[in-house]
């Protein structure tokens, strides 16, 4: 293997995905022979491609601890992004997404808020803050991403309506939506999305151009995309024409921050 094929192998374990502009710069070579090295690399078993750059093999889906260590800076930029959309005493979803921790962590200081959550990590946020108030549908804990999985899929049918949701996926598609990788939280998104009244969509922009076997969110149903600024004006136009609100949260010059650490 290459110097360059190591250095980007590293860069991969430092940031956990990569992009094809930014590998071109900083190894000072050419977008078509990144490309090259990034082919022969997913080859080995090395990466994943996705659009305009790569994942490390097998982070498709990974434990919450070390998904909360990728892309922290986007993370946070949308995270500040979406929890403007929370006021003091709103009723509120959060899935098990990385991300949508991150939102969280932005809001918990919200007064009198109700959260439905099926993440462990988010419900523990919320620990110790008297006039939160959380819900966890039933179910098995799901080592993948340290939330519950299996609930009876009625159990929040006639207790109202969540005013706000806030969800990771692993894929976009303007035909089928918001795409999750695994079955069992496809499943458990579906049931919060149903009681949702906006549904908002948090993501990285790499995501934007990744893979997911299910659909748990029609593309009508969706409210927004608060994502980076590294979104595709092409993306961000075919859903602005179907008439959904893309907001994309400035990374440019924002100071790297703290990563999030559970439990």
């Amino acid at each position: 293997m290459r110097h360059r094929e190591l250095r980007i192998l590293e860069l991969l374990d430092e940031r956990g995905s990569v992009r094809v502009d930014e590998l071109a710069a900083t190894l000072e070579v050419s977008a078509v022979t990144v490309r090259k090295d990034l082919e022969y690399l997913e080859a080995g078993g090395h990466l994943v491609r996705n659009r305009g750059g790569a994942v490390r093999a097998g982070l498709r889906e990974g434990e919450f601890p070390k998904r909360l260590r990728i892309d922290v800076a986007a993370k946070q930029a949308v995270a500040v992004a979406a929890a403007r959309h929370v006021a003091h005493g709103d009723v509120v979803a959060f899935d098990t997404s990385s991300t949508a921790y991150f939102v969280a962590r932005e809001v918990v200081d919200r007064q009198n808020l109700v959260v439905v959550t099926s993440s462990l990590p988010t419900a523990t946020l919320f620990l110790g803050r008297p006039t939160a108030r959380v819900l966890m549908p039933g179910g098995t804990v799901r080592h993948e991403s340290a939330g519950l999985v299996g609930a009876n899929l009625d159990q929040l049918a006639g207790l109202g309506r969540i005013s706000k949701g806030f969800f990771g996926l692993t894929g976009l598609s303007v035909e089928r939506g918001l795409l999750e990788f695994a079955f069992d939280e496809t499943a458990t998104k579906r049931m919060l999305v149903d009681a949702c009244t906006e549904v908002h969509a948090v993501f990285a922009s790499e995501k934007a151009g990744g893979f997911g076997f299910h659909s748990f969110c029609p593309p009508d149903a969706v409210t927004s995309l608060i994502t980076d600024d590294g979104l595709d004006a092409e993306t961000a136009d075919l859903w602005r024409a179907l008439g959904v609100d893309v907001e994309l949260a400035p990374l440019s010059g924002a100071a790297e921050p703290a990563v999030a650490a559970w439990p």
